[in-house]
C-alpha cells in the first residue's frame, strides 16, 4: 500500500497513553519492507487535546 499510494510523507498521529505506541511500531515495520523510504512525522495528542510533541523519525 505504501509503494503504490505514491506519498511523500507519513504523518502518525497517537494519544499519549501508552497503548497507542503500536501504532507507530508498525508503521516502521511497514516502511522498513517497502521499496521506497518516506520520512514519517510523529505526532502526540495529550488526554486533554493539545498537541504534546512532533518530531521527524
Amino acid at each position: 500500500m505504501i509503494e503504490q499510494s505514491n506519498i511523500n510523507t507519513l504523518t502518525v498521529v497517537v494519544m499519549e497513553v501508552p497503548c497507542c505506541g503500536g501504532l507507530l511500531q508498525l508503521v516502521k515495520m511497514a516502511l522498513g519492507k517497502a521499496s521506497n523510504k518516506i520520512p514519517i512525522k510523529k505526532v502526540v495528542i495529550g488526554i486533554q487535546g493539545e498537541i504534546l510533541e512532533e518530531n521527524w523519525i
